[in-house]
């Protein structure tokens, strides 16, 4: 008889717990409302996860190299790393921004991204110094048509992220006999800004701080790009640079000489030709390893 008491209590619990699961399941899919802006209830506060990378060591690496890489945002396929060129609102309260908006953000107002000076990441970058770089207060003389006089006007130079239209990556490539792949790991990520020149006045392409991409993934993670293809299937940053969705030109591979292409290639043809060059040979090798 106890058994039997035993038995129907956890009968009248475990109901209980269905009944309570199936209300939450209720409550947790209401219509949507104005603040999600879409058809569908959207999901505001969550975090992405972040999957570390397959451990690596060093003994097990046969062969690497490392490369640095150009990408023009002027090219179609890397349109999703350059628009919107200012913040457009997706509903739920969240903002859609390009990838420049996302760095700068993290670099200067959130502090929680470290700038480098160069690809090597042995020199941090102070945040003064870059906010000296995007912007600048300039005093400009200019002649009255009227009286012949020199006036003065204060000119101001401001960097956006819509003046970013160029990235630098720097990756190793490296063969693992441990799991028999070649992997490719992006290192650091560049913005390359469009800069007036105060003394020729000409624009030109300024190295603004190097990141490195580990410590940016998080944040990655967690801004989207619009999907051309679907809305509703979320892409981050981080999945599209790791995909490797962009189109990109290899500027330097390591050598003797520690040389870029530009530097014994004069010639822009010239030296597409030795980054097409430097790609086919990746992939000659890496056939060649399975040749038996």
């Amino acid at each position: 008889m106890k058994i039997f008491k035993v038995a129907f209590t956890g009968l009248v619990l475990l109901a209980g717990s269905f009944t309570f699961a199936q209300t939450n399941v209720l409550d947790h899919n209401p219509n949507a409302s104005a603040l999600d802006g879409h058809a569908y209830v959207k999901h505001h506060d969550y975090q992405n996860r972040v999957l570390d990378y397959p451990f690596v060591r060093e003994d097990d690496i046969l062969w690497s190299k490392t490369y640095i890489q150009r990408l023009d945002l002027r090219q179609r396929k890397n349109h999703p790393l350059y628009f919107p060129t200012y913040p457009v609102k997706t509903g739920g309260g969240e903002l859609r921004m390009n990838l420049a908006a996302n760095l700068l953000k993290a670099v200067l107002e959130d502090e929680s991204l470290t700038a480098y000076v160069d690809e090597y990441f042995d020199e941090v970058v102070t945040k003064e110094k870059v906010e000296k770089l995007l912007f600048a207060i300039d005093t400009v003389e200019y002649e009255d048509i009227d009286t012949g006089e020199l006036v003065s006007e204060i000119d101001t130079i401001k960097v956006e992220s819509k003046d970013i239209k160029e990235y630098l990556i720097i990756e190793d490539r490296f063969f693992d006999k441990k799991r028999s792949v070649i992997d490719v790991r992006i290192l650091g990520l560049c913005p390359v800004a469009e800069i007036m020149n105060k003394e020729t006045l000409e624009i030109e392409k300024v190295k603004l701080f190097w990141i490195w991409l580990p410590e940016a993934r998080q944040i990655l993670a967690n801004a989207t790009v619009f999907n051309t293809n679907n809305r509703v299937e979320r892409l981050t940053y981080d999945e599209f640079l790791h995909k490797r969705l962009f189109a990109s030109v290899i500027t330097k591979e390591t050598n003797l000489y520690d040389r870029a292409i530009f530097e014994y290639k004069k010639d822009r043809m010239h030296q597409l030709l030795e980054a097409d060059r430097i790609k086919n040979d990746i992939r000659n090798m890496e056939s060649d390893l399975w040749e038996y």
